[in-house]
């Protein structure tokens, strides 16, 4: 490797970095963006809907959530085939306590009623953060388009990137005195 395609790569991962960072500080949050695979909150959103959530202020905390917003949560007892809690989009129905402790309940607009181990008791560990935006249809293509096959597409528009970013070698007319 040359001088100029290390100083290349330095930059790239610099810009990713420093992208990274400030998405972390405007948002709260390293991934603020959640493609929405359910139609429980149609019509508020739709499915292929991308949200961003909002987690670094004062009014996006879980203590300061009022009924009627949109929040990310992992649901309590819902689960992923690989075990890990799913991640719901859902509208604050009722904010209360629960031995001291603040716990909220959710339903989906859609959904006749909120849903026991999904939608309640939420508590500050399950919040995410606060839906901030919706960006209609564009989680489509993320829907379309699974691993691997992103993760390939990924690295062919990196690579592409890296390429057209090199540096290129001039080449100078002698002159002639």
């Amino acid at each position: 490797m040359n001088k100029n395609t290390i100083y290349s790569l330095i930059g790239i991962a610099i810009i990713i970095g420093g992208g990274l960072l400030s998405i972390h500080t405007l948002f709260g949050s390293f991934n603020p963006f959640y493609v929405v695979v359910s139609g429980s909150m149609i019509p508020t959103i739709n499915i292929g809907d991308i949200v961003i959530i909002k987690n670094n202020s004062f009014d996006t905390s879980f203590n300061n959530l009022k009924v009627g917003d949109i929040i990310v949560f992992r649901a309590p007892e819902a689960k992923t085939e690989d075990g890990k809690p799913k991640v719901i989009v859902h509208r604050v129905a009722e904010i209360g306590n629960f031995f001291q402790k603040e716990v909220i309940r959710t339903k989906g607009d859609a959904n006749p009623y909120s849903i026991p181990g999904i939608d309640y008791p939420l508590f500050t560990e399950n919040y995410v953060g606060k839906v901030e935006y919706v960006v209609p249809k564009i989680g489509t293509i993320s829907m379309i388009i699974t691993p691997p096959i992103n993760y390939i597409i990924m690295a062919i528009i990196i690579g592409l990137l890296i390429y057209s970013i090199r540096p290129k070698k001039v080449q100078r007319d002698k002159e002639t005195v």
